[in-house]
C-alpha cells in the first residue's frame, strides 16, 4: 500500500501482504483496502514540512491473525529522517485488519511536499491535521459529507472556533471533523474564515479547499 503524504492528502496504490503459509503476493488497492478495517493515515509533522523534509521508506507490520491488530511495526527502509519514520510508525501501529486474513504487511511510504498557489488556503495552512475516521463509525458503516466553518484569529493564525454548517448526519463524524479542524493554524495575517467540505467514506476521511475569506492588503 504505497502512500504519498503531502501537507494536504495521501494516496494509496498497492501493498505487499504475507498471508498465512504463503509467499507475499501483490494485491490491488481495492483488495488492500478491503483487508484493512482501520487504517489511519500518517500525519506529515509540521516541523518536517517547515524544513521541507521528504523521503521514501518501507514499513513492516506484524499482525496478530486472530485479532487483526498490529503487534509491531518497524522501518525496513528509513525515509532518512527520524521524525518522518516516527510519524509513519505511530500511524501504522494503530492499523487493524480482518481477523484471520494476514500476519504480515509491507507498506512503502513517501513523504513529499506538494506546492500549491500561494493564495490558496492549502498553502496558507501551517498545521492541518487530518480528521480521523472513528473506528466505532467505520465498524457501523457510517458515512457522510458535511461542511465546516473555521473562524481564524488574523493576528496569530489560530482557529478560534469551528462549527458545522452542513452536518454529515452522524454526530460522531461531525465531532471527529471539528476536533481536527479546531487544531489548525494558518499563516498570521492571511485569512479570517475558511469553509472546508469534509467527506467520510469507508476508505477514510478527506477534505478539499473551496474558498477562504482573505485579509485585504
Amino acid at each position: 500500500m504505497a502512500m504519498l503524504i503531502s501537507s494536504q492528502d495521501a494516496s494509496f496504490t498497492a501493498v505487499d501482504v504475507e498471508q498465512r503459509d504463503s509467499e507475499p503476493p501483490k494485491i490491488s488497492e481495492e483488495q488492500a483496502r478491503a483487508l484493512a478495517i482501520y487504517a489511519p493515515r500518517p500525519e506529515y509533522p509540521y516541523e518536517a514540512r517547515a524544513k521541507w523534509l521528504t523521503g521514501d521508506g518501507l514499513v513492516q507490520l506484524d499482525v496478530d491473525p486472530r485479532t487483526g491488530f498490529v503487534t509491531s511495526a518497524k522501518m525496513l527502509s528509513s525515509t532518512g529522517h527520524k521524525i518522518l519514520d516516527d510519524a509513519a510508525l505511530e500511524a501504522f501501529r494503530q492499523w487493524r485488519f480482518q481477523p484471520g486474513s494476514i500476519n504480515k504487511v509491507k507498506v512503502p511510504i513517501t513523504f513529499a511536499m506538494r506546492r500549491t498557489p500561494s493564495d490558496e488556503p492549502g498553502a496558507l495552512a501551517l498545521y492541518a491535521p487530518r480528521p480521523q475516521y472513528p473506528y466505532a463509525a467505520r465498524a457501523r458503516g457510517l458515512t457522510g459529507r458535511g461542511l465546516v466553518l473555521l473562524n481564524v484569529n488574523p493576528q496569530t493564525g489560530y482557529v478560534t472556533s469551528a462549527r458545522t454548517l452542513e452536518t454529515t448526519r452522524h454526530k460522531i463524524l461531525d465531532d471527529a471533523a471539528l476536533e481536527a479542524f479546531s487544531q489548525w493554524r494558518f499563516q498570521p495575517g492571511r485569512v479570517t474564515k475558511v469553509k472546508i467540505p469534509i467527506a467520510f467514506t469507508m476508505t477514510g476521511a478527506s477534505y478539499r479547499w473551496p474558498y477562504a475569506t482573505h485579509i485585504k492588503p
